[in-house]
This record gives C-alpha cells, structure tokens and sequence, in this order.
C-alpha cells in the first residue's frame, strides 16, 4: 500500500483570500484515495507560497554584531540591494553610541532611502533587542536625488 501527500491550499480550509501568503498544508492518504481535485491542483501551480524563514537568534548590542546584522539583511532583503539590476546601494555603520545606531547609506537603491533605513531599522531592533533608535548620520543622504549617487 502505498501513500501519497497531497497539499491543501488555504482556500480549503476556509481562510480569507487576504492570508494567500500562508504555507500550505500536505496530508498523507493512501493511494487508492484519490482526493486531488482537478481545480484544486491548477490553483496550486498558479499559486506561490514562499518559504517563512525560521528565526533568528537574538544577539548582543555590540560593534561587530552590529555589522554582522548589516550584513545578514543585505541577504534578507536582496530586492533592495541587488547589483545585477544598477542598484549600488551600500549600508555602513557609522557610529554606535550606547543603545543608538547611525547608518550612512551610499550609492542607488530600488527603494526610497526612508523606506530602506526603516525596513533596516526594523531587521536591526529584531535581531538585537538593545538597540532603541535607528537613525542616519546626515540627513542629507535620505534625498533620493541623482546628485547623491
């Protein structure tokens, strides 16, 4: 006898259509049951379910962690900083004082500068709880003019 997984989409289950963005389920069933519904698996390959990344761990508020951090939302958020498209952007500690953290951000990014400083704020205040405040070291780099590249 064998068995065979079968994935359950989130409309199965009675969710709203606002929460696609869930992993779908699998069950086993025995083979001779077939469960598959024709629309059921045409809506699945139209679907993209991406993967949730697990969490991780919290560090300590320190220099190196601080730019190790950087370094793992460059990964994390590879839309925003992607060179193979023209998009140069670079994010670099610029000073650490206490729970407080300045970043100089250099070059283009597909996104506004605000909406870069605050998702790595964000990534920042998750993977290091100490740190209170994110913030840029001269106001004149979150102008997303062409003369600042």
């Amino acid at each position: 006898m064998a068995l065979r997984t079968h994935s359950l989409s989130p409309h199965s289950l009675n969710f709203s259509a606002s929460l696609v963005k869930i992993p779908t389920f699998q069950t086993l069933t025995v083979n001779r049951i077939h469960l598959r519904c024709r629309r059921l698996s045409s809506f699945r390959r139209r679907l993209y379910l991406p993967a949730i990344t697990a969490a991780l761990p919290h560090l300590d508020l320190n220099e190196d962690n601080v730019k190790q951090v950087l370094i793992d939302a460059k990964s994390e958020f590879a839309q925003i900083f992607d060179a193979s498209v023209g998009i140069t952007g670079e994010v670099h500690l610029a000073e650490l004082d206490g729970p407080f953290v300045k970043l100089r951000l250099q070059g283009r990014f597909w996104h506004k500068r605000e909406t870069v400083l605050a998702r790595l704020a964000n990534y920042l205040k998750n993977r290091i709880p100490e740190v209170l405040e994110v913030d840029i070291g001269d106001d004149k780099q979150l102008d997303d003019s062409s003369e600042n590249f």
